[in-house]
């Protein structure tokens, strides 16, 4: 497996870095699949009376995203992927505590499995995303870079085509976090938790040196002009936009924040501006009220490392009762 195809798997930083990400191992029957074994490869349409089921959606406009839903409950739980990452990221989850990502495979201990044992749970896959395994992804391709905004607004379109109702827990990894913030920001009576996970955030603007934001925005468009079959996110743009948009109202809140640095800028240095990181999330934290998780024996793919801790996080946000 070459690099270019993980390109944006680690956060933010993979988009500049252009070094390719950890590829968890995977066997040849499970390539394709995604959490619940249904992945694009084999999926046709989308039915929303099934309890598990896989497929395209019609969003309009000659497009169709792909979504995967499993599990019955109220609110559904919806997974949004980081930079480049397709829905079946949720289904992988390493086999010992502290292992590496590297190792991580489809496990029933992995976030989407678990969250469907008590609550609705979906995932989909962006324009853009590939599967773990590098093969291309199930939606209709747009132009790049694109803005959270956008993305948000796919979003409501899949929901409401598939017949998903709220509320909804949205819960988002790296720049799936800025796509939940923005989701939620915008439509607040249709959201009544959310859960970030090692999340980008528009705090991180403000807590970098100005030069080094310029260089790594810069590095970030560079990198999506040379892949332009990849998900190339439109940071400023985003963040400018989300500023003008009302805060979120008071509402179940969790961030979890990696505890293991890693390169997210793509220099080489993984410590350099990692207190910029930290910090850009306890700001996150506190404009949201939020529990804010800091001891995760991970880096930035805490879901796929320590799945218990953002179930723990998920669960508290539903809150079922029934428990979990």
């Amino acid at each position: 497996m070459g690099a270019a195809p993980f390109v944006a798997l680690v956060v933010l930083a993979a988009m500049s870095a252009c070094t390719g990400a950890p590829v968890p191992a995977a066997s040849p029957s499970d390539a394709t699949a995604d959490a619940t074994g249904a992945g694009p490869a084999a999926s046709g349409a989308f039915d929303p009376d099934m309890v598990d089921s896989a497929g395209l959606v019609d969003i309009g406009g000659g497009r169709e995203l792909f979504l995967e839903c499993s599990g019955t409950g109220s609110p559904t739980v919806v997974l949004i992927s980081g930079a480049g990452v397709a829905a079946d990221n949720w289904g992988y989850a390493v086999a010992d505590a502290g292992a590496s990502v590297e190792s991580a495979m489809p496990s029933d201990s992995a976030v989407f499995p678990a969250t469907a044992r008590f609550t609705r749970v979906c995932a989909y896959d962006r324009p853009g995303t590939q599967p773990w395994d590098g093969s291309a992804g199930g939606s209709t391709p747009v132009p790049q870079p694109t803005t959270t905004q956008a993305d948000a607004a796919d979003l409501e379109a899949l929901l409401t085509a598939a017949e998903i109702p709220g509320p909804y827990v949205v819960v988002g990894h790296s720049l799936g976090g800025l796509i939940a913030t923005t989701f939620a920001r915008t439509h607040p009576d249709d959201v009544s938790g959310v859960v970030l996970v090692d999340p980008a955030s528009q705090f991180l603007q403000t807590a970098l040196p100005p030069e080094v934001w310029s260089r790594w925005m810069q590095s970030v468009a560079e990198a999506g002009a040379k892949h332009p079959e990849l998900e190339s996110p439109d940071y400023p743009s985003s963040i400018a936009a989300l500023d003008a948009t009302p805060p979120l109202p008071p509402m179940p809140a969790a961030v979890l924040s990696a505890d293991q640095p890693f390169d997210f800028l793509g220099i080489g240095d993984a410590d350099a501006y990692w207190p910029q990181w930290l910090e850009a999330h306890a700001l996150l934290a506190a404009s949201l009220g939020a529990t804010h998780v800091t001891t995760t024996n991970s880096g930035h793919f805490v879901a796929n490392v320590s799945p218990a801790l953002v179930i723990e996080q998920i669960c508290a946000v539903v809150a079922p009762a029934d428990g979990c």
